[in-house]
């Protein structure tokens, strides 16, 4: 039998080689990581980027219109007939209606009236006029302003074939008829409500009744006794509204004015047709209410028609640095004279020389440079705490007065956060709504255009990083 040999088996030792994969990956999951764990532990902020825009800050209301007006009254009774319509000026002795005792012509004329065969080319060239201009003006936001139109084209029609009936009637039959025409210039009416009296100077809180009003219409009359009503002629281009105040509105409005004026201006926008005009603006307390007094030199005419009319006002175009109210915050400085911020040695920092004593007992000054963010109308100055704090003593340049910071004051602002870190910006509001201010551009330590700012400034401290 033969002995098996024995037989050595050696462990053969790969040789180690480094995967580069793996360790790109693995660096890549620990920055992950990193990254992950910095991101859920620190604050995150929610950012807008400053663009410009406006808004429009706008009030509604609706006002008591008074002119100077006058009223003619007849001084016979008959029936009547009108050659011209609401809003016509009229110069001294024009025509402006007839009176007939008997009757008998004041039919013939109102007959004449309903024959449009009598119209003259000119009278449809009027006629075309009035339409094109109310065709071109047209808006389907205003289609109430079709019924003033139709009005306006009926009465023009009427106005040109009166006139010539007028014309066509013998002197025999007029001997019971009388031409009334006016007595003064203006711009005539055809209603009454009880408020042609009515000046500013006279007005009074009560005479406000919007939902009572009653308005007369003198042309639907087709006859009149004497000492009735037949027409209105307003003399002055000078008109007013009165619109009725709440305490708080008459407050904002007190604050357009300036310091020791009693008026202001604001642009009013009328919403019958959507025009504008500027008014010179005052506010009048009767007892316990308030009323805006708007007054007018002009488009007088354009609302004769109008006792009781809605406006807006305080309509604001002016264009800024758009920013959400979320954004805005407060932050405090310190308040000091503004005698005491000088410039410091041989730079041209701004700063204050602060007055330190050591532990022997000997004192020092120390320029301390800072920012001056603000100065207020009393000369204070706002500057940062980066190195001062209430109870330092401050000393004059060139003087040895000296005085103790013992104020703070609080300034509006935004968290600029283009660094990554809060700065804090400060602004200057131009107006606001609910949602939204508009704030200049251009201010020392103000925004810029395309800034980001914390969205919510409240969240967010002065030099706090932020992802």
């Amino acid at each position: 039998m033969s002995k098996k040999q024995k037989k050595n088996i050696l462990r053969y030792r790969r040789q180690f080689h480094i995967n580069i994969g793996v360790i790109v990956f693995a660096f890549v999951l620990v920055y992950f990581l990193i990254y992950l764990i910095n991101f859920a532990t620190s604050k995150h902020v929610s950012i807008y980027e400053v663009q410009k825009g406006q808004i429009m800050k706008t009030s509604y209301y609706t006002g008591l219109v008074l002119r100077s007006e006058t009223v003619t009254y007849a001084e016979e009774t008959g029936k009547i007939n009108y050659y011209s319509k609401e809003g016509d000026k009229a110069g001294y002795n024009d025509l402006i209606c007839s009176i007939d005792q008997d009757g008998s012509v004041s039919d013939e004329i109102t007959a004449a009236g309903l024959d449009g065969t009598a119209l003259t080319k000119d009278d449809f060239l009027d006629v075309q006029d009035l339409v094109t201009d109310f065709t071109a003006n047209y808006s389907g936001t205003q289609y109430y302003n079709v019924y003033s139109f139709t009005e306006n084209l009926n009465a023009s029609v009427q106005e040109s074939l009166y006139l010539a009936a007028l014309e066509q009637l013998s002197d025999e039959s007029l001997s019971s008829f009388s031409l009334i025409r006016a007595q003064a210039d203006g711009v005539l009416a055809f209603y009454t409500d009880g408020y042609e009296s009515v000046t500013p100077d006279t007005f009074s809180a009560e005479m406000y009744q919007p939902s009572d009003y009653q308005k007369n219409n003198l042309k639907s009359n087709t006859s009149v006794s004497s000492g009735q009503a037949l027409y209105k002629t307003v003399t002055d281009e000078d008109w007013y509204i009165m619109i009725p105040l709440d305490e708080d509105d008459a407050e904002q409005y007190q604050s357009e004015m300036e310091e020791d004026e009693t008026t202001f201006t604001i642009l009013v926008t009328f919403k019958k047709d959507n025009a504008q005009a500027y008014a010179t603006a005052s506010i009048h307390s009767y007892g316990s209410e308030y009323f805006l007094e708007l007054d007018f030199n002009s488009s007088m005419v354009r609302y004769i028609s109008e006792r009781y009319m809605e406006v807006e006002l305080g309509s604001n175009d002016e264009s800024g640095l758009k920013i959400p109210n979320s954004a805005i915050t407060q932050k405090e400085f310190l308040r000091v004279p503004g005698e005491y911020i000088s410039q410091g040695g041989s730079t041209t920092d701004k700063g204050v020389l602060k007055v330190t004593t050591d532990k022997q007992g000997s004192e020092s000054v120390e320029f301390i440079s800072t920012t001056v963010y603000y100065t207020d109308d009393e000369g204070y100055c706002y500057i940062d705490e980066d190195d001062l704090a209430l109870g330092d003593t401050l000393q004059m340049t060139d003087s040895s007065e000296r005085c103790v910071i013992s104020e703070t004051g609080e300034l509006n602002g935004v968290y600029n956060m283009n660094k990554g870190y809060a700065v804090f910006k400060l602004i200057d509001v131009i107006t606001s709504n609910e949602e939204y201010t508009i704030v200049n551009t251009g201010t020392s330590y103000g925004l810029s255009l395309y800034d980001r700012i914390a969205l919510d400034g409240d969240s967010i401290t002065e030099g706090e990083f932020a992802n």
